[in-house]
């Protein structure tokens, strides 16, 4: 009985550290999706270029990206699948869907254990205490870089990337910051 009940507490402790509403609302899938193709250029950067994007392989890895690569990996894979990008994207962004495993390992990671319990026991709102420091801004947090190991760094990343916050690299001051998802999209 003692090992249901642990059980039963471990399961919710896990999944208290990851909100359940999507990643990206529809409107932030329609501008993610929003692709301009020129017959002699071909595909044009897009708008969200610069947005790390983080979907999940076969094999249980979380693969770093953008929506450019995401469009040309449709175009090439699954065009057929999905009956568009904006379709594609929804799925891939929340619903965690898998991808292939044939993705560029180079940018392929598996999850640090011992992050994603700190996080789940600290709770998002202090895990984001944490691992943030100080304003930038009105609407940016500075991320700590000086408590966190190189290995845990891509972990960080996508627990707060999972709770609908973005980290970016301002290479001027050589500082990452983090901000609300949803202010990218005003």
């Amino acid at each position: 009985m003692k090992k249901n009940i642990i059980l039963l507490m471990l399961f919710c402790f896990l999944i208290s550290c990851e909100r359940k509403e999507p990643n990206f609302s529809e409107e932030m899938i329609e501008k993610l999706a929003y692709m301009h193709e020129d017959p002699k250029l071909g595909l044009l950067p897009s708008h969200y270029l610069s947005f790390d994007l983080y979907v999940k392989k076969r094999g249980k890895e979380i693969y770093k990206t953008n929506n450019h690569d995401l469009f040309s990996y449709y175009k090439k894979n699954y065009v057929e699948k999905f009956i568009s990008f904006e379709k594609f994207l929804n799925a891939v962004l929340n619903q965690d869907y898998l991808l292939d495993e044939n993705l560029d390992d180079k940018y392929s990671f598996k999850l640090d254990q011992k992050i994603q319990k700190e996080c789940v026991s600290l709770g998002f709102n202090r895990f984001l205490k944490k691992y943030s420091e100080g304003n930038i801004g009105k609407e940016k947090l500075k991320l700590n870089r000086s408590i966190i190991q190189k290995n845990e760094f891509r972990t960080i990343k996508y627990l707060l990337y999972k709770n609908k916050y973005d980290v970016g690299f301002d290479d001027y001051h050589d500082i990452y910051y983090i901000w609300k998802r949803e202010d990218s999209f005003k």
